[in-house]
């Protein structure tokens, strides 16, 4: 009977304390599955939760959670479409391509908010959840009366980060930009070019994504008191998918919380079929993954990597789709969808090839597993240059590679203990926490829910002006101090010399 009571009383204490939440994703693939994972967990942890996402991304139903779908006039992979070829056959973006993402990112809102029967259905929830490029959300938080979380799979110094003020001191914190990126140790010209790329940055999405939101905020009235920058400074909480033991050191404000990757997680076994296959070689297996954009590879980069790949002694798994070379060799196994985190963590694995975007990064380096960088384009080199210099591998130019150089490059990366050396070590160091990534962010999120806020964590950063913080008055007040400290000293020694002078003058006349 007592053991009875005790279940009754545990079940009444979890009702009271379990809320109602929101989870926001703005983009399918890792950033989707990141959302959903966390999403889970609060399920999991007796929260009714609902996860909002457009009918553009591919959606992976769950038993614990509902999804909710808002219709957009798009397909599913427009947003891939639109960018990630440019991306990968330049490096960068055209002003127009970027004008165009602006345009799609502010349909997808207005789509959103024009859908009443749908907004008023999420009337009466506790907490929004969503994804940093996701910015809509925080319209939508702010049209519904919300406390959001903000969840950014970036690292702390990604420029989508200044809008919550992460503090940035670019003389020694490098910023993420296309090309050759830099380490914390500069030189004096790439302070500057440093400087000039975080401003630049800034400018661009002031002007492209800030003022898009802005315009549709207004559209909307939604609390026309205050702009969207202001309105996406008030999350909260941010939580970044990081670890300070893969990235360069930095400030952070108290509400800035580094939970670790939340896509990582212990491996389960692999199918029988890709049990056997890479078992099948003694010299180990390579796992071979370039993302969600993986289809968008030219045929020829393609076919190079598959002569690539098939000169080596281990067997290789790749994730291929679209094009696909008529003769692979028979130590290569592609396939359209890989078990990536169970791949990662099996014992035979040997290296990983990979684009390096940021959840690629941490699940390598999660397992330990040496990396061949292979970036195709926006933080993917920031992420490479970050692979050379904490020791886990090497990075290929996919623009002008051969054959014979990335055969070399996978090899010396194998055969060179160094580079596991230092895998290990920051696997060591990622895994070494109370609580799993998961489980830290879910606390978090928690703590949040049960204390009505984290207005205590608010920096009194985000409530004064730029002058301020960048205290330009006080060095202007300085400056005009030591001025008029100088001219007045200027103006006495003047004085002083006339007076002298007309005293000598005085004194010739009377001789």
């Amino acid at each position: 009977m007592s053991g009875l009571c005790w279940l009754i009383l545990l079940f009444l204490a979890e009702s009271s304390s379990s809320a109602k939440i929101i989870g926001g994703s703005a983009v399918g693939g890792s950033h989707y599955m990141m959302i959903r994972n966390v999403v889970e967990e609060l399920a999991r942890r007796g929260h009714e939760v609902t996860l909002v996402i457009s009918s553009a991304q591919k959606v992976k139903p769950s038993e614990k959670f509902a999804h909710k779908i808002f219709q957009v006039p798009f397909k599913e992979g427009t947003i891939l479409e639109t960018f990630a070829k440019e991306m990968i056959e330049n490096g960068s973006l055209s002003w127009d391509t970027f004008k165009s993402l602006s345009e799609i990112d502010r349909m997808s809102c207005e789509c959103l908010l024009n859908d009443t029967e749908f907004v008023n259905s999420l009337k009466g929830f506790d907490l929004l959840i969503y994804d940093n490029i996701a910015n809509c959300y925080v319209l939508l938080a702010e049209y519904l009366g919300l406390k959001r979380v903000e969840i950014a799979a970036l690292s702390p110094n990604g420029p989508p980060l200044a809008k919550h003020l992460v503090p940035m001191p670019v003389s020694y914190i490098p910023i993420p930009f296309p090309g050759e990126p830099c380490t914390d140790e500069m030189t004096f010209t790439q302070r500057v070019l440093n400087l000039i790329m975080y401003v630049l940055g800034q400018f661009m999405m002031s002007l492209l994504v800030y003022s898009n939101m802005d315009s549709t905020k207004m559209k909307y009235n939604i609390t026309p008191g205050k702009s969207f920058l202001e309105a996406a400074g008030e999350a909260e909480l941010l939580l970044m998918t990081s670890d300070f033991a893969l990235e360069y050191p930095q400030p952070l404000l108290p509400g800035n919380i580094m939970v670790g990757q939340l896509n990582v997680k212990n491996p389960r076994p692999l199918s029988p079929e890709l049990e056997e296959f890479v078992n099948k070689s003694i010299h180990g297996f390579i796992a071979v993954s370039f993302g969600t954009n993986v289809a968008f590879l030219s045929k020829k980069k393609v076919d190079l990597l598959a002569a690539a790949f098939g000169k080596l002694q281990q067997n290789v798994v790749w994730k291929l789709k679209g094009y696909i070379p008529s003769s692979l060799s028979p130590n290569i196994r592609a396939l359209e969808w890989l078990p990536q985190n169970d791949l990662l963590g099996h014992k035979n694995i040997k290296a990983f090839v990979s684009h390096v975007g940021h959840n690629s990064l941490y699940e390598s380096a999660y397992h330990g597993v040496p990396v061949v960088a292979f970036p195709l384009f926006a933080d993917q080199f920031f992420n490479a240059k970050k692979v050379e210099h904490f020791g886990l591998g090497v990075s290929v130019n996919h623009n002008n590679f051969e054959v014979e150089n990335l055969v070399r490059e996978i090899k010396h990366v194998i055969s060179e203990p160094r580079f596991k050396t230092e895998a290990t070590r920051i696997s060591r160091l990622l895994k070494d926490r109370p609580r799993t990534p998961l489980e830290t962010a879910g606390d978090w999120i928690e703590y949040v829910i049960r204390h009505g806020g984290a207005t205590h964590l608010r920096a009194q950063v985000f409530n004064i002006p730029w002058y301020q913080y960048y205290l330009l008055d006080v060095i202007a007040f300085l400056v005009a101090i030591v001025t008029l400290v100088v001219y007045v000293v200027c103006m006495a020694c003047r004085f002083l010399c006339r007076l002298c002078c007309q005293k000598r003058d005085s004194k010739s006349k009377v001789e």
